[in-house]
């Protein structure tokens, strides 16, 4: 039976001992570095460890992928898988609230207008010897080349709703495009699948009157795949996995590497001989 709500970690695919560069936390090195290096390096415990908005995404991403397979959503598994967390950060009645209608919404106004050809497709690639490059694909549609990605948003309306793809976004859907790219597979463009809350039936605290509804919506954002981009994210990827066998083969760089005085070492002293 099919597990639509754990991550695949790709251990029946990426050879044992050997380092993942992810590309959902691509962005991260640059932008959080200590961070990176300490959770994917040290294995120190992530700082994030969920949040009502991000186990939305994980129902919605469940639904898809059960839609994939199926052609309808077994409702009642992700009510169970709801009632199941314990995360005390994560509010349980939002989840009950949005699964529904923002389930509908991706099914009517997306998923049956665009049908994929892989759908929580494990992709992975080698960067440099013992270094992989490797995640899993929302949805892809080989026919058309395109790469899709599933995000879930609280958004009251389309103005606050992204035009362009966001930095950690475009790093991630690109280096995805560039690991299909090197299995010989289409990849032209890239597309941010939004899906925003039902904000419906809402009432004014101040005043005790109905808020403005802003039903559940979808709302798509498209990144043209350019070889520019993909040379860069190689180089990225190339940076990283030569970071990852610096870090690994001389310990006492790794204060600069990470960015991170805390973690410097004095050299040991050297003996004549």
């Amino acid at each position: 039976m099919t597990d639509y709500f754990s991550y695949n970690p790709g251990t029946d695919v990426i050879p044992s001992g050997a380092f993942r560069i992810s590309p959902s936390q691509l962005s991260k090195f640059f932008d959080s570095t200590s961070q990176w290096y300490r959770e994917h390096l040290l294995g120190e415990a992530p700082a994030f460890t969920g949040s009502t908005a991000s186990e939305l995404g994980n129902c919605v991403h469940a639904a898809a992928h059960m839609y994939f397979d199926t052609k309808s959503v077994d409702k009642q598994a992700i009510l169970s898988y709801i009632n199941s967390i314990t995360n005390p950060d994560v509010d349980k009645s939002i989840l009950r609230a949005q699964i529904k209608p923002m389930i509908e919404t991706l099914i009517n106004q997306f998923l049956k207008l665009n049908v994929g050809t892989h759908a929580e497709y494990f992709a992975h690639t080698l960067i440099s010897p013992g270094v992989y490059a490797a995640g899993s694909i929302d949805m892809y549609d080989e026919r058309k080349a395109t790469i899709y990605d599933f995000k879930t948003t609280g958004s009251l309306d389309t103005a606050r709703i992204p035009t362009s793809f966001p930095r950690a976004y475009w790093f991630q859907q690109m280096t995805y495009a560039y690991i299909l790219r090197q299995q010989g597979l289409p990849v032209d463009y890239l597309k941010l699948v939004y899906i925003t809350r039902d904000n419906t039936g809402r009432i004014s605290e101040k005043t005790g009157k109905p808020l403005k509804d802003y039903p559940s919506e979808c709302h798509i954002v498209t990144e043209l795949v350019t070889q520019d981009s993909l040379d860069l994210i190689k180089g990225v990827l190339k940076l990283i996995a030569a970071s990852v066998t610096t870090w690994q083969s001389n310990p006492e760089l790794r204060y600069l590497l990470a960015q991170d005085y805390r973690l410097f070492s004095p050299s040991k002293p050297k003996l004549f001989t």
